[in-house]
């Protein structure tokens, strides 16, 4: 049975904190993603969940596709192929928010948030959002979504996920694609927000996705880590991603937030400070 976790109710701070930590030990004293997953796990007080739980089934899903990501992340890194944004510290960044976005959502009583099964579907989800991501952007939408949704698909079997969950965790998955984005927060603006409802679960997916991007402690580390991906293949739109311009629409257009959790954490007030600065420097006469 899972365990009754001990909460205190999370800030924004606590989540820069717990990113500053992560960006302290990468890449030398890099602890893993299956640890960065356990410790999520534990913090959300998931604990030991029952055989033939729903939870118990993705509990193995998610070490399993973690230390795949894992093993895959220190394979290219050796061949110096491992992409500069959609990297390891990329999947334990959104495994850290997503946690967060989880343990405020309890706090609040969000439906489904209390649920293991619904937690542990969130986690499992975040662990293989990227899965075995090449580096760079799709050249039609949904494409390096869909690919990961085929890779796991092993992992998905050797764990014992029924079908319910496989769908659930394709839809999140897909609904990851930022072209997709801005319908899904559209969406669940019009109903009670439910995180037993996949669309919902899929807002709270893309939150955890960007919320690292969004916050101004590791924006621009992140922005200048995707631009150094995209540079190779796409030099002119890396470059554009390093002005304030794109900063700005990025805030504006991309950095959606629709969750109780996000509006309880304040992250809207955060992104809007960053626009008032940006949009008044870009006024400024050079």
């Amino acid at each position: 049975m899972a365990g009754t976790p001990v909460m205190s109710t999370p800030t924004l701070h606590d989540v820069s904190t717990a990113l500053r930590n992560l960006r302290q030990a990468w890449p030398q004293s890099w602890p893993g993603v299956p640890l960065v997953f356990e410790r999520a796990w534990a913090q959300l007080g998931l604990g030991h969940p029952r055989k033939g739980s729903v939870a118990r089934s993705l509990l193995a899903f998610g070490r399993l596709v973690s230390e795949q990501v894992e093993q895959d992340g220190v394979r290219r890194l050796a061949l110096g192929l491992e992409p500069a944004y959609h990297n390891r510290l990329h999947i334990a960044d959104t495994l850290v928010c997503m946690s967060y976005l989880l343990k405020t959502s309890a706090l609040l009583k969000v439906p489904g948030a209390r649920q293991p099964g619904v937690a542990a579907m969130a986690l499992a989800i975040m662990a293989g959002h990227d899965f075995l991501h090449p580096g760079g952007s799709n050249a039609q939408p949904g494409e390096f979504e869909a690919q990961a949704v085929q890779d796991l698909q092993p992992w998905m079997r050797q764990a014992g996920l029924g079908l319910t969950e496989r769908q659930t965790l394709a839809d999140c998955i897909m609904a990851s694609d930022p072209v997709r984005v801005k319908g899904c927060h559209m969406q669940v603006r019009m109903q009670n927000f439910d995180l037993r409802q996949s669309r919902c679960l899929a807002v709270l997916v893309q939150e955890a996705d960007i919320l690292a991007s969004t916050l101004p402690q590791t924006a621009l580390g992140l922005t200048q880590s995707l631009a150094l991906e995209w540079s190779s293949k796409q030099p002119d739109a890396a470059d554009q991603l390093l002005l304030p311009q794109n900063r700005l629409l990025f805030l504006e257009h991309a950095a959606l937030f629709s969750s109780p959790a996000a509006r309880h954490l304040g992250v809207d007030a955060v992104k809007q400070r960053q626009v008032k600065r940006i949009a008044q420097a870009l006024l400024q006469p050079d």
